[in-house]
């Protein structure tokens, strides 16, 4: 399987949740006869997406398009959706990361972070961005040492 067929089978999997979710009355049989008149055959029992070549898997993403599915990311097309990320806490995911990396950290998960954050504020943390700026400071330059250590 080529690296398109699988990218266009992702595609149709992201089109398919997106329509149980967005249009009403869409299940799993509809979106399995939508497959059908496209090419899909049976495997196993089940019409499957896999059975679809490049061109068909392209008009079962077309057809989910004419339904209202958008094929494109709004998130980094610059058209203001996306939320630009303070320096700042990138510095902290990023200082947090090479923490893991360096096996200084046992889970360098966002809710360990957090956690760690709560603590070095000592107060509750739910996001990054609810840290003003001295917080933060403070919590990267204790990542610095800890690092460093």
């Amino acid at each position: 399987m080529t690296d398109l067929t699988k990218h266009y089978l992702q595609l149709v999997g992201i089109a398919k949740g997106w329509a149980m979710k967005s249009l009403p009355g869409w299940n799993d049989e509809i979106h399995r006869d939508l497959l059908q008149r496209h090419g899909a055959m049976e495997i196993d029992g089940r019409i499957s997406a896999s059975s679809l070549n490049v061109p068909q898997l392209d008009a079962v993403l077309s057809d989910y398009e004419r339904r209202g599915w958008s094929r494109q990311k709004r998130v980094f097309t610059g058209g203001g959706d996306a939320k630009k990320v303070p320096e700042r806490i990138a510095m902290m995911v990023r200082m947090w990361g090479k923490l893991g990396k360096a096996g200084k950290v046992e889970k360098a998960t966002r809710p360990a972070l957090l956690a760690f954050c709560a603590r070095q504020a000592g107060r509750a943390v739910p996001n990054l961005d609810s840290l003003s700026v001295a917080e933060s400071q403070k919590i990267i330059e204790a990542m610095k040492g800890w690092l460093a250590r």
